[in-house]
């Protein structure tokens, strides 16, 4: 699965020991209409164990592909609670999720609907109950990973428009 490119977020939530967040490739929109997503944990991992037994409410913060290191900063061994946070811009979601990254490119508050237990991660489908997208419309270009590396895209679309680049022609 190492080949499979997909998209780079940062889940925040609001736990026992105050806020917590987990970089995750593991992201899935289910359906437009309501607006569901999935997101896929390690069973047993601290995040999981938080979305699982004390909350039900978390943020999806997508990155730009300049956020490597924010990636970096919230995957592993860390700190919990607020030192996790020390020095990020970050405010407390107005609809009940984990904190907002004020650079993400968008934050996607959360309540999840339904936990479901797989092989050894649980996924965790919720439908989104608010959106915070940047006041800024500068160009930008998601952060990937495959390969076990982070990667941009070429090019990068800007909000201003609504309109994602075309498609090359063959």
């Amino acid at each position: 699965m190492r080949l499979w490119a997909t998209g780079v977020a940062v889940v925040t939530t609001d736990g026992p020991d105050g806020p917590h967040g987990i970089t995750v490739n593991s992201l899935l929109s289910v359906s437009l209409d309501p607006p569901t997503l999935l997101i896929s944990l390690k069973r047993g991992s601290r995040t999981q164990r938080i979305l699982v037994e004390h909350t039900d409410g978390f943020t999806v913060n997508v990155l730009a592909g300049e956020q490597r290191s924010l990636a970096d900063r919230f995957t592993g061994c860390r700190d919990m609670g607020e030192s996790q946070f020390a020095g990020l811009d970050h405010r407390t979601s107005a609809h009940g999720g984990g904190p907002e990254l004020e650079d993400s490119l968008a934050a996607l508050t959360c309540h999840t609907t339904e936990r479901i237990d797989v092989a050894d991660h649980t996924l965790i489908i919720a439908s989104v109950t608010g959106i915070r997208l940047p006041a800024e419309t500068r160009p930008h270009s998601p952060l990937i990973y495959t390969g076990r590396r982070y990667h941009t895209l070429p090019g990068s679309w800007s909000q201003s428009d609504g309109k994602a680049p075309a498609p090359a022609r063959p």
